[in-house]
């Protein structure tokens, strides 16, 4: 019984994502499972901000739409709450050698151009 409820306990994050780039920023908080599983995210382009919460900070709220993760990528869209605009998109590489910035990639939110970022993860 007391295994059952230790599953049933809510995942805290344990790991996320940190990007920055020319006038833009990604957060995105991760659980590690075996999947890649968001659990908050906060972006940022050009003075455009988008939240899924107000514990991730300021913006127009968005969820995650879609999420995944292989040996060399990890891709994220993020939706309106009703699910008919994706808001923002994240694509990003695996850097091998870089132990600093190991991810690289774009951001991109409704209305803007793409812009580069660079990424750190734990």
């Amino acid at each position: 019984m007391v295994a059952f409820l230790a599953l049933a306990a809510p995942v805290a994050a344990s790991g996320g994502v940190y990007c920055q780039g020319d006038g833009a920023s990604v957060d995105i908080a991760m659980g590690h499972l075996i999947v890649v599983q968001v659990l908050g995210a906060a972006i940022e382009v050009d003075g455009v901000a988008y939240s899924t919460g107000p514990e991730r900070g300021p913006g127009t709220p968005m969820i995650i739409g879609q999420a995944f993760g292989d040996d060399d990528h990890m891709m994220f869209d993020f939706t309106d709450p009703n699910m008919e605009t994706i808001l923002a998109s994240v694509r990003l590489d695996f850097v091998k050698g870089n132990e600093d910035y190991p991810l690289a990639g774009k951001v991109a939110v409704a209305g803007k151009p793409a812009k580069k970022i660079s990424c750190s993860a734990e």
